[in-house]
């Protein structure tokens, strides 16, 4: 970040703090506090600001508003850091961002959902599974493994069609999701689910940042069985369009819509 955008970075530092409760660890700076010697440039840009901004202004407005943006999550410190493949990471009142790169307005709502949970002790994730019909049994999943309907490798997850461990139960949380999520891999689980629930519901047909992202990852489904995807590769699309195409290829028909418009809309109280 070059010195003459200081006081640019700094507004909108103060903005994000004033309307969300949301402080960013900052990395840029003079080396001393009295403004002199070399100055660190630091990881975040001026555009990630704007874009991190956007992001959370997409997300309040479903949520009814800054108010009850800063009710529903308490207040979140963000940082960038090393968290390995991760794109991001989030607990209770704290995210950490990729320090690798940039990222996604999908990123910060997804995050944004996990700290969310988070703050009402993961029981919105919960509220999710029950809703939708779903199930997290270990135990369960492994007696699949052994029988029928096992979609990933004997050590887990592989990098080749029909071997991402998608179907129900045959993922390291053992979570048989209910209904049609957007999609399933070897990680997912009802926390997984809930953050990318979310997601879907500020993205989809709504004409934002996460808009894009929302409608490919259903569109993916009408590919042929080995089609390559621009963003999620090759898989056996055409097998797996019974468990996560929605209704007419219309998202809103999912109960994963509906708990997230309602928990949005105050009809479910996770206290």
């Amino acid at each position: 970040m070059e010195q003459t955008e200081f006081k640019k970075a700094a507004k909108k530092l103060t903005q994000l703090e004033k309307m969300y409760q949301i402080s960013l660890l900052t990395d840029w700076g003079y080396k001393n506090p009295e403004g002199s010697g070399p100055w660190r440039k630091g990881t975040w840009s001026i555009s990630e600001l704007d874009k991190l901004q956007n992001a959370l202004a997409i997300l309040a407005n479903y949520m009814g508003g800054a108010d009850q943006f800063i009710k529903n999550l308490g207040g979140v410190t963000i940082k960038k850091s090393n968290i390995g493949s991760h794109g991001g990471e989030a607990l209770k009142h704290q995210i950490s961002l990729s320090a690798k790169g940039t990222f996604s307005a999908w990123t910060v709502v997804h995050e944004m959902a996990h700290a969310w949970d988070a703050n009402h002790q993961w029981k919105l994730s919960v509220a999710l599974e029950r809703y939708t019909g779903g199930f997290t049994s270990p135990t369960l999943s492994k007696i699949k493994k052994f029988f029928s309907g096992w979609d990933a490798g004997p050590l887990g997850e592989e990098d080749r069609p029909g071997r991402h461990g998608r179907l129900r139960g045959c993922n390291a949380a053992g979570y048989f999701y209910g209904d049609k999520p957007s999609g399933s891999n070897w990680n997912f689980n009802r926390k997984e689910d809930f953050a990318e629930s979310v997601a879907m519901y500020v993205g989809w047909h709504t004409n934002n940042d996460l808009t894009y992202w929302a409608e490919s990852r259903i569109n993916r489904y009408l590919l042929e069985n080995g089609a390559k995807d621009k963003n999620f590769g090759a898989d056996n699309w055409a097998d797996y369009k019974r468990y996560f195409y929605p209704e007419g290829g219309d998202y809103t028909k999912t109960k994963r819509w509906k708990f997230v418009d309602e928990i949005m809309h105050g009809k479910i109280q996770v206290s």
